[in-house]
């Protein structure tokens, strides 16, 4: 960082100065690379994340377009196309990515904080390790999506139900998401912890804060609605490889438009069942909501899919996007 002309003191706030500073470590040759970007992290959740952070959506209000094809998306797109073109990304896997951070061949490596324990670890001391905020959050809209886990009782017997309810409640309340936090990386979604419990381990470990102090500005991991949400995902982890590999690098705006057309394909609803539509004529009721359940295991699947919601009691780890 510092051969390269960086300020360790003063690191950069946007992606125009992170790309230019990653563009001049790559320079310095001898197998450097200027900055790597965990993007297939669930496939899409570094996606979102520039996204989210200039204030766009995946979907419309009523979730059935696509929305990121809009001007927050072709900032995302071009970011991502620059990573590559301008600062020198190599296009390696996520192990391989802390390996060469570890090492102290990459300038920048933007992950999850899941990874902050594991990559402190691996560098050994070998090198000042500083974390710094998701670039170009955008006032007042810009929101850095969340990310997390969700805990799931599926026990019939009573006695194990209740065992298993005690454990949750030790793993979300306040000491067990601290000792998640000190061990991960992850910030934990419960404020006793963080004011409390945690009070003197950020201020010995500011790495670990700086997730923390994005909490104000977060939003939700969105989880793409109906029987498609997953190939949905898919399709934009398909699209962004073409750009990491070099094959579509230089033309992400087409990238975007082909990402966009095949997922609004996936976004069409099938035509109403004949009783449901004539119930609606005569009736008046609006068809159910997309992606609704109807049952038992429609329920379950959709609390897996959306559970990464941050505001919800039922998350034992939180992260953000932020890069070392």
């Amino acid at each position: 960082m510092k051969q390269a002309g960086g300020d360790v003191d003063n690191l950069p706030k946007s992606w125009d100065e992170l790309i230019a500073l990653a563009r001049n470590i790559k320079a310095l040759g001898n197998d450097t690379n200027g900055v790597t970007y965990a993007w297939d992290i669930t496939g899409n959740w570094l996606w979102q994340a520039p996204v989210f952070a200039r204030g766009g959506t995946m979907l419309n209000a009523d979730e059935t377009k696509v929305a990121f094809d809009g001007p927050e998306g072709k900032f995302a797109i071009n970011m991502i196309a620059r990573l590559v073109n301008e600062g020198g990304m190599p296009n390696l896997d996520q192990p391989s990515m802390r390996a060469a951070f570890a090492a102290g061949k990459t300038g920048f490596h933007i992950t999850s904080t899941s990874d902050l324990n594991k990559v402190t670890q691996m560098t050994g001391g070998k090198f000042a390790l500083k974390t710094i905020p998701f670039p170009d959050v955008a006032s007042p809209n810009g929101r850095p999506p969340a990310g997390g886990n969700v805990v799931l009782i599926l026990a019939k017997d009573k006695a194990k139900r209740d065992a298993a309810w005690e454990a949750v409640k030790f793993w979300t309340g306040a000491k067990g998401a601290a000792i998640m936090a000190e061990t991960t990386g992850y910030m934990p979604p419960n404020k006793v912890a963080n004011d409390v419990y945690l009070k003197d381990f950020y201020v010995k470990n500011p790495n670990n804060y700086t997730a923390v102090g994005q909490l104000p500005l977060l939003t939700k991991w969105y989880a793409f609605p109906g029987d498609n949400g997953l190939k949905i995902t898919d399709v934009i982890k398909d699209h962004l490889n073409s750009i990491i590999s070099g094959a579509r690098a230089r033309e992400p705006e087409a990238v975007l438009a082909d990402m966009t057309a095949v997922c609004r394909s996936c976004c069409r609803r099938p035509p109403a069942p004949r009783a449901e539509r004539h119930d609606a004529a005569n009736h008046g009721a609006p068809p159910a909501p997309r992606g609704a359940g109807t049952g038992k295991n429609d329920e379950a699947a959709s609390l897996e899919r959306h559970s990464p919601d941050g505001t919800r009691l039922d998350h034992g780890r939180a992260r953000s996007a932020r890069q070392f």
